[in-house]
Order: structure tokens, then C-alpha cells, then sequence
């Protein structure tokens, strides 16, 4: 007996009522790709804080007093460009002098990596950027680190070595990583106008000016800020600072 015609049969009927399922099930795969692509891109950024970086230059040399100023001003650097970022939520620098009053820490107490992590937990920033820099000669070497402060985990880490005349110019490519890592790859190209020409005595007044800020000397720090944007009106994190702080003063 020749079963070919039964095969035929049952194979034809098994296309006519396994075909409307397929194409269910297709669909239903294709809307599950797009609505996890849709959500993906709609899952907020997570916040983020930059805390000042470390100077790690062995001794007392003049070489570590020379490039003091870079403890805020790599701080700064990234954060400007971290705030290019559309979406991304930065941390600014008088919320955290904000929330060191009022938990009433000094701030000696943020050389502890623990208490850094527990003020991020606190004011709500899922990662937080820690960074240190050493001098060797006309040199210097930065370092970041992206940490997850839920879990302490170091999401993404870079290092640079570059002339220290030029530092300021020359960590702007490792900002724009940094920034890549924590918004995906389009964060890194957006992120392309920050005052990063700045001839270094502009960042040295600036540190002067933060300076005066952390130690609570707002009138002389907000003079300051108002003298630099008249030698360069064009460095906006003098504006931006300036905006905070006279906010800040408004407040008490």
C-alpha cells in the first residue's frame, strides 16, 4: 500500500492548523524584541555623583602643592561633561556640601570610600565616580573609577598619563568614556562642548574659588567666581557655580 498520499495529506493538514500558531508566535516574539528595545530606551539613567579627586602624589613635593588645584579641577572637568548628557542625572557639587551639613560631617570625613558610599546611598545616587591622580616629574597620571553603590561593585575603570601642562586638555577623552560607560555610546559624541581650552590658570582661579566655598566663605567665593567670568565669560562651570552658590545663600 502506498502511504506517500496519506503523508502528503497529513502533512498538508498539519501546515493548514500549525500555521496560524506560528505566525502568533512570531508576532509575539517580534513585539517582545521591540517592546524591550522601547523600554531600554526608556529606563532612566541612573544618578550619579563625582567626588573630588584624590591627590596621590607621594611626600610633600612642590610638585604635589603645583597640581593641588586638581583635586576639584578633574572633578569639575567631568562633571561638565557628564551634565551634556541628556537624561543623566549629575549630582551637583553645594547638594553634597548640603548634605555634609546636614549630616554633620567635615569634610575629612569623604577620604573615607565607606562614608562617601553611604552619603550616595542617601542622596539617592545609584553610582557614584571616584578618581586620584599622581605626579611624576612634568607628568601626571589620572585614574577613575565607576563604582555601583548599592553594591560597592567598580562598573568601569580607565587610567591616562599626560603632560601636566596640558592635563586639563588632555583628560577630556577619559571623560567622554567615563560618560559612555555610564549612558551608552551615543553619551560620549554628545558630550563634546565643555570648556576644556581653558588655559590652566583659568582652572587654578576656579579651584581658588571652590576653595572659598568649602570652607563657607560664600561672599568672597561668589566675588571670585564674578572676577573669573569677567576674564573669561565663556567658562561655564564659573556660571554654574555661581548660580548654586548665590541659590545656596539665598536658602539661609
Amino acid at each position: 500500500m502506498n502511504a506517500w498520499p496519506a503523508l502528503t495529506t497529513a502533512s498538508a493538514a498539519w501546515r493548514t492548523s500549525a500555521l496560524p500558531w506560528l505566525r502568533r508566535w512570531c508576532l509575539t516574539g517580534m513585539l517582545a524584541v521591540l517592546s524591550a528595545a522601547a523600554w531600554a530606551q526608556a529606563a532612566p539613567l541612573p544618578a550619579v555623583v563625582v567626588w573630588d579627586f584624590e591627590n596621590q602624589t607621594p611626600g610633600s613635593s612642590a610638585a604635589a602643592e603645583r597640581s593641588d588645584f586638581l583635586k576639584r579641577s578633574l572633578s569639575e572637568s567631568l562633571t561638565a561633561t557628564l551634565l551634556q548628557v541628556a537624561g543623566l542625572p549629575v549630582v551637583e557639587r553645594q547638594h553634597l556640601k548640603d548634605l555634609l551639613a546636614e549630616q554633620k560631617l567635615s569634610a575629612g570625613a569623604l577620604a573615607d570610600a565607606d562614608t562617601r558610599l553611604r552619603l550616595g546611598k542617601i542622596i539617592g545616587a545609584q553610582r557614584m565616580v571616584f578618581g586620584g591622580y599622581f605626579v611624576l616629574g612634568e607628568a601626571v597620571q589620572v585614574h577613575v573609577r565607576l563604582v555601583d553603590t548599592a553594591t560597592s561593585r567598580v562598573l568601569f575603570s580607565d587610567e591616562a598619563a599626560m603632560p601636566l601642562a596640558d592635563v586639563m586638555t588632555q583628560v577630556v577623552p577619559m571623560n567622554r568614556r567615563l560618560a559612555t560607560a555610564l549612558a551608552g555610546a551615543g553619551a560620549g559624541a554628545a558630550a563634546t562642548g565643555q570648556p576644556s581650552e581653558h588655559a590652566a590658570e583659568i582652572w587654578q582661579a576656579y579651584d581658588r574659588a571652590l576653595a572659598l566655598a568649602d570652607a563657607g566663605d560664600f561672599d568672597a567665593a561668589v566675588l571670585a567666581l564674578q572676577g573669573l567670568l569677567k576674564r573669561d565669560k565663556n567658562f561655564l562651570p564659573a556660571e554654574r557655580q555661581l548660580v548654586a552658590l548665590l541659590e545656596r545663600m539665598a536658602r539661609r
